[in-house]
């Protein structure tokens, strides 16, 4: 275990601003010849174990390959707590150092447009928002779908993870809305649903169904108030109203 190391203000703003200047850094070996220079080693207090995101796999972008890697950052910043995690000199310091190799192969690798390598770069090295930290950064978007996992089906969060990376439409639903997300009893009766009953997954079309159901019959339902056999009740109500 080691200390969590994140980048000062004045850094992130400088790498932001010559991403153009840099593509060769992206492109090629990256920037740990840079470590020792001001900026770059900043201390947190929490432990993680940086050594396990070696393991990272950035050869494709299959739901697969996003499985394993999301279960490894798991593993590697599960400790994170969510306060640090919407820090960008954290997740930049990451895709710069510790990540870099599984950053550029997953994200740089497949274009030799420097317009658009610049873009790319911008987006998936960089966090600007919240949005940008939970979908589109090369590492929090794998940490952000733990969390999920774990703060929602804690009874068993690989399972939930597996589930997350079904189809684009289920990560869409249970991480990039953020109401559904912060009603965990909601969520988790969710995760149960498609994890019992065959019929939520069966089809992109019929996961659809049955979120155009839920969105429809739980208008005003106080799913907090509710026991889990009452939730489970209501998405079973769902599960019926998907279209044949």
């Amino acid at each position: 275990m080691a200390r969590l190391l994140h980048l000062s203000e004045n850094l992130l703003e400088q790498l932001r601003d010559d991403i153009p200047d840099n593509l060769d850094r992206y492109l090629g070996d990256g920037f740990a010849d840079l470590k020792p220079e001001p900026g770059w080693a900043i201390e947190l207090e929490a432990d993680v174990d940086l050594e396990i995101l070696e393991e990272l796999d950035g050869s494709d972008n299959r739901s697969e390959t996003d499985l394993k890697n999301s279960r490894v950052v798991l593993r590697a910043l599960g400790n994170l707590s969510p306060t640090l995690a919407n820090e960008e000199r954290i997740w930049t310091r990451l895709s710069h150092i510790e990540a870099f190799t599984y950053s550029r192969d997953r994200w740089l690798k497949r274009t030799d447009d420097p317009e658009k390598t610049t873009k790319l770069t911008d987006i998936h090295f960089f966090a600007r928002t919240q949005t940008g930290i939970r979908d589109d950064h090369a590492i929090s978007r794998l940490w952000w779908n733990g969390f999920i996992a774990r703060h929602c089906y804690p009874e068993n969060p690989d399972r939930a993870l597996e589930l997350l990376h079904t189809s684009a439409d289920v990560r869409s639903n249970m991480v990039e809305r953020i109401w559904l997300s912060g009603r965990r009893k909601l969520a988790s009766g969710i995760f149960r649903a498609m994890d019992s009953d065959p019929r939520v997954l069966a089809t992109e079309t019929s996961f659809r169904g049955f979120m155009k159901a839920l969105n429809m019959l739980g208008g005003g339902v106080v799913f907090e108030a509710m026991t889990d056999a009452e939730t489970d009740d209501f998405m079973k109500r769902c599960a019926d109203a998907i279209p044949e």
